[in-house]
């Protein structure tokens, strides 16, 4: 996180734009923009922000990421950053209905694109809904709203209330706490750990974060925890939801807007995980890259 620092030289007090960042090769180092003997305006300083973020993620270097692909996501990024106040105000105003229908699609809700958008606008079950697809529906609201206010640590605590608001009020056994026995995913060759490892893992994970959150981009760091929290498979239910939340909450924290995984694309997500699990995290760190740059910008003709 970028900070306003403050330096006294020749009997002048300066004002610097700083950000910390750790390369790969772990060691932490800083970056300042000169902003001058006062506090400019903060249109200015979103500005300069832009630039003091493009000169740190060269230095970090791409990782999982080419170097034209983090450009164009650095792109992205300061648009968001320019051009809105919070992150989450570039997003379109279906964005919520959008996002509700397509990760609960992904895990079999029934509810339509439409029907889903009467469940949140009115707070009415359609004519011939199941009630637990409304339910479900509504649960998505409620961890919706939570995870893009949260401003604390990723933690135990954090991961349990996102699957317990998730879960809450459905047919799922165990809600806000990690499983007590064996799990399959179906149509998946990946077997989950046993129970009994899965405070233990996700203990590993949350240090993960902290200690790769500023060596990484966050794109990187986002389809990181997605991919581990959906290899653990701590929950009886709604790990898959869980994953999109907190992958979304990463983004959001870091000036970038939410990504939807549509049902449509719903094999070609499912491949990138099962390549994740393979051993190869950078296939689905490229799936979500793309992913986001499919939403958000538009792609320019060739010029002939």
């Amino acid at each position: 996180m970028a900070f306003i620092e403050k330096q006294s030289h020749g009997g002048h007090i300066y004002y610097y734009l700083t950000k910390s960042i750790r390369d790969k090769s772990g060691k932490v180092k800083k970056f300042r923009i000169l902003l001058g003997r006062r506090v400019p305006p903060k249109p200015e300083i979103q500005k300069v922000l832009v630039r003091l973020e493009k000169a740190a993620v060269k230095e970090r270097g791409a990782g999982w990421l080419s170097g034209d692909i983090v450009e164009r996501l650095e792109d992205l990024r300061s648009a968001a950053v320019v051009f809105k106040r919070l992150p989450e105000d570039i997003l379109p105003k279906d964005f919520l209905v959008r996002f509700t229908y397509n990760t609960n699609a992904i895990e079999g809700n029934r509810l339509t694109l439409r029907q889903t958008a009467l469940v949140l606008a009115d707070k009415i079950a359609p004519e011939g809904a199941r009630s637990g697809d409304v339910i479900e529906a509504l649960n998505s609201e409620d961890a919706w709203n939570f995870v893009k206010s949260y401003k604390g640590p990723f933690n135990k605590a954090f991961l349990l209330k996102v699957q317990y608001l998730i879960t809450k009020n459905t047919s799922c056994r165990i809600q806000g706490d990690y499983r007590d026995g064996e799990v399959r995913i179906m149509g998946s060759e990946w077997m989950p750990p046993s129970h009994t490892e899965v405070p233990i893992l996700l203990d590993k994970l949350f240090r993960a974060y902290s200690r790769q959150k500023r060596a990484m981009h966050p794109v990187e760091v986002s389809a990181l925890v997605h991919c581990k929290i959906t290899q653990i498979h701590p929950f009886t239910d709604g790990n898959g939801r869980t994953a999109r939340l907190i992958m979304n909450w990463i983004l959001l924290r870091n000036q970038f807007p939410a990504v939807i995984i549509e049902v449509k694309n719903k094999e070609r997500y499912y491949f990138a995980i099962e390549e994740a699990d393979r051993g190869k995290p950078a296939f689905f760190a490229n799936y979500i890259a793309q992913q986001l740059l499919e939403q958000y910008t538009i792609s320019r003709p060739e010029r002939k």
